[in-house]
């Protein structure tokens, strides 16, 4: 009886975990178009995603400026964004190495978040492997002093990734800029694109 009941509890586990990883998410597709880009005075890229409607989503409006091609932000219930992920971009156009290109490129986001006033505890610019491929990174754990920026108040990990376009011809390439605050279920950088809210957005990006 007793290994019976012990039986039962394992599938009743093993089912209620599945019915967890099988939730279904709500999202919205959002498609940026040459035109559309060209309307925010950004360079020329094609891509779709899809953002789930839980998380906030500043979308970029025509003759507005802007910074990228739009932001994707959860905060908690003291308007903390404790998960960020932003489709920021570099323009290899006239350049002759990409690595190269990317690398500085990402040299100044990490110079960009010190100015902010990050206190960097460690980063890397280099490779690191994401569904099973590898892609040039800026990886990085800071952490921003109480009253500079109240939204940003803590410990954050950070993962600039560069996403290579497959269009030989293209030469804007997109960066996913993404940050993710210590207490968020995260413990390595592979966890952006695993275990976090703004991860559908990293599963379902795909330029067109």
């Amino acid at each position: 009886m007793k290994k019976i009941l012990l039986i039962i509890l394992a599938f009743t586990v093993q089912v209620s975990l599945t019915n967890c990883q099988n939730k279904t998410i709500e999202t919205k597709t959002y498609e940026v178009t040459p035109e559309f880009a060209k309307s925010i005075n950004k360079p020329e890229v094609h891509f779709k995603v899809e953002i789930p409607t839980s998380l906030n989503f500043d979308k970029p409006q025509p003759g507005k400026k802007t910074s990228s091609y739009g932001m994707i932000q959860k905060k908690n219930d003291k308007n903390e964004i404790i998960e960020m992920c932003s489709f920021g971009y570099i323009d290899i156009k006239g350049q002759t190495d990409f690595e190269d290109t990317a690398k500085s490129f990402l040299g100044q986001v990490k110079d960009m978040l010190e100015g902010a006033g990050y206190k960097m505890e460690e980063s890397k610019i280099g490779y690191i492997k994401l569904d099973n491929n590898d892609h040039l990174a800026l990886t990085a754990i800071a952490s921003m002093d109480e009253g500079l920026f109240d939204e940003f108040v803590g410990r954050y990990y950070f993962n600039a990734v560069i996403r290579p376009n497959p269009n030989p011809k293209a030469s804007t390439q997109i960066m996913f800029f993404m940050s993710a605050r210590d207490d968020q279920n995260i413990n390595e950088y592979k966890d952006f694109i695993e275990k976090l809210d703004i991860s559908t957005v990293w599963e379902t990006f795909k330029y067109l």
